[in-house]
């Protein structure tokens, strides 16, 4: 089965790789890249989203007033062009690629931009938000994961060292999980996988799921502790590490809300502590 069979996507696989921050453009780059080399994706879709010129300041008394705030465009083109430099050079450095690289510029909100292009596209490449609760509910990262029913491949800021030949999963017996993980099995393999399962003092231990017991799969099971003082996210977490994990998989789990999904306790936590790149699938 193709990856793209196995992420559920039906299409082509097309990467669609959203550049926010200039300190974060080499670390999106070089996973997209990595990605489609592994999953065989024919093209790169490189995205920036410009921020509206246009400023809607509070209403008062009936009335919305508009501010045109010149500094504001300055600042924000220059973040643009910054941008555009870091995808040339990029561009430039793998003029060989099977996969080609596209450039695109729209003007608009991120995360509106984001659940408007991201369904057309196999698989999501974006920077992880920085630490803390405020970030974590990052709208662009909340559209990518809940808006476009595709893949996410979220990446730390700092360089980007390459991942594929020991990835941790977070297993959890559910529709989500079992997403991801197949996409995983397909396109990282040869990769030795460290199944992270969850289990309380008084629950039989798990097995190693079936998923994992396919021929010329290697993975190995870890049952963590669940329940005490530690939350399960840096529990999962501080075991990607001593494993020396560089690729984190795990399903994106969410409560529903009147206005929009609450993320999880584990979800929210990678988004905000993970150090290595996370592939999630709502």
């Amino acid at each position: 089965m193709h990856a793209w069979a196995a992420l559920g996507c039906g299409m082509s696989g097309v990467i669609l790789a959203l550049l926010e921050q200039q300190n974060a453009a080499h670390a999106v780059l070089a996973a997209a890249r990595l990605a489609a080399r592994l999953t065989g994706a024919a093209r790169i879709d490189v995205l920036a989203v410009r921020a509206p010129s246009i400023d809607i300041m509070a209403a008062t008394e009936g009335f919305v007033s508009f501010k045109d705030d010149a500094a504001g465009r300055a600042a924000e083109a220059a973040r643009i062009g910054a941008l555009h430099t870091a995808f040339r050079a990029w561009a430039s450095g793998h003029a060989g690629e099977p996969a080609t690289a596209e450039w695109l510029e729209r003007e608009g909100w991120a995360d509106q931009v984001l659940e408007d292009m991201g369904p057309a596209h196999s698989l999501i490449v974006m920077q992880r938000p920085g630490g803390g609760d405020r970030v974590v509910e990052h709208s662009t990262v909340r559209a990518a994961l809940f808006d476009t029913g595709r893949p996410v491949l979220l990446v730390p800021p700092q360089d980007f060292t390459g991942f594929g030949q020991r990835v941790a999963v977070a297993w959890r017996n559910d529709t989500r999980t079992v997403q991801a993980v197949s996409a995983a099995l397909q396109w990282l393999q040869g990769a030795q996988f460290h199944v992270l399962a969850g289990a309380k003092r008084w629950e039989t231990p798990p097995a190693l799921p079936s998923l994992f017991a396919q021929p010329g799969i290697q993975a190995q099971l870890h049952v963590l502790p669940m329940g005490g003082q530690r939350g399960f996210g840096e529990t999962l977490l501080a075991r990607a590490r001593e494993v020396q994990a560089d690729l984190l998989v795990l399903g994106a789990f969410a409560h529903p809300m009147l206005f929009g999904p609450l993320l999880g306790g584990v979800t929210k936590y990678m988004l905000a502590q993970a150090d290595v790149p996370v592939l999630m699938r709502y």
